[in-house]
């Protein structure tokens, strides 16, 4: 599976006009949030992103990530992913452990995404964490999360039905990162908002949010109702091959009061994640490894069209030899601002 990725060195040029092929080409300098930190103790654990090797320990306070176990010697040609002794850029943030998939001479800590419903230096209570596994490329995943309509379909229960008065949707972008906007009138209350958390009101007003970082593939994922809780959502989705995303995801539950809602939504991941598996794994035979096939769209796929553009933008700068960031990262408006919650400090 690793040699269907090509590096931007072995790349070979293609059309810009290209049809949307994922998992054929492996975006560089990034950060990627691999494990829960209390996951990493003093035993490595192994990573993989791109299905390059990550162990991973702790010394410690201390985190360390090698291309070899801490307890081995090292063989083989050293990369430049990594320094002279194998090691690569790992750094602690959010209640995660994050590495350095890239130039290691290129990392630089604020690259990391801005997490603003977690605490930079404290790691989420247990019951808010978990991991989800998808058989697909992760570029799927990501264009499949920017799709605000599919929950309709596919997380009915725990979102609403298509049915609304109003449905409007709206995109911004940088260079980055997609955010997609969907504000919706008159939609019928979800079954497990009534249900499991009592609401009686038929219909209510609504507005999603998903921010996507194209490059690492963490995503946010917030919506906000006239009558019910919501509590924001962290996603890793990380390449660990072209057929296997590691989703690993922790819920900002202090943006609520509601302490039954605090530990009930959480269990539901594991459900929601199934859901997306069954329509998300049959795509992929659609798009990896096969000849590009032409696809339909409507105005609800504005922002994962604008995902794959500003996804072949980079990897087009990529097969330059340009890794860097564009000034763009550091405009528009604070993520807390959109995403309308509070941020931790």
């Amino acid at each position: 599976m690793a040699a269907q990725i090509e590096s931007a060195a072995s790349f070979s040029e293609t059309s810009p006009n290209s049809e949307w092929r994922p998992g054929t080409f492996a975006l560089q300098d990034a950060w990627f949030p691999v494990a829960h930190s209390p996951k990493v103790r003093k035993e490595p654990i192994i990573r993989f992103v791109h299905s390059r090797r990550f162990h991973i320990w702790r010394e410690g306070s201390k985190i360390h990530a090698a291309d070899h176990h801490p307890s081995a010697t090292r063989t083989g040609p050293i990369t430049h992913f990594t320094d002279g002794q194998g090691r690569y850029p790992v750094i602690e943030r959010y209640g995660h452990v994050w590495v350095w998939y890239g130039g290691a001479d290129r990392a630089k800590p604020e690259y990391i995404p801005d997490i603003p419903f977690l605490h930079p230096d404290r790691a989420q209570p247990s019951y808010a964490c978990g991991v989800n596994f998808f058989h697909t490329s992760y570029e799927l995943v990501l264009e499949n999360i920017l799709d605000l309509t599919h929950i309709d379909f596919v997380h009915g229960k725990y979102a609403g039905t298509s049915e609304s008065k109003e449905d409007n949707i709206r995109y911004e972008s940088t260079s980055e990162t997609v955010t997609m906007i969907r504000t919706t009138r008159g939609r019928p209350t979800a079954a497990y908002q009534r249900d499991v958390l009592g609401v009686k009101e038929p219909f209510q007003d609504a507005t999603a949010f998903t921010h996507v970082f194209i490059r690492s593939g963490v995503c946010f994922l917030h919506s906000h109702y006239s009558t019910a809780p919501s509590i924001p959502l962290m996603q890793s989705n990380t390449p660990e091959s072209v057929a296997l995303t590691r989703a690993n995801y922790v819920f900002g539950v202090q943006q609520t009061d509601n302490v039954g809602y605090a530990r009930a939504w959480p269990k539901t991941a594991s459900i929601i994640a199934q859901q997306d598996e069954s329509v998300l794994n049959p795509q992929s035979s659609r798009y990896v490894g096969q000849p590009p096939k032409p696809d339909l769209s409507t105005r609800f796929d504005a922002a994962g069209l604008h995902y794959r553009s500003r996804h072949r933008s980079l990897v087009e700068r990529q097969k330059r030899g340009d890794f860097s960031y564009l000034p763009d990262i550091a405009e528009g408006s604070d993520l807390a601002e959109i995403l309308k919650i509070k941020r931790l400090r």
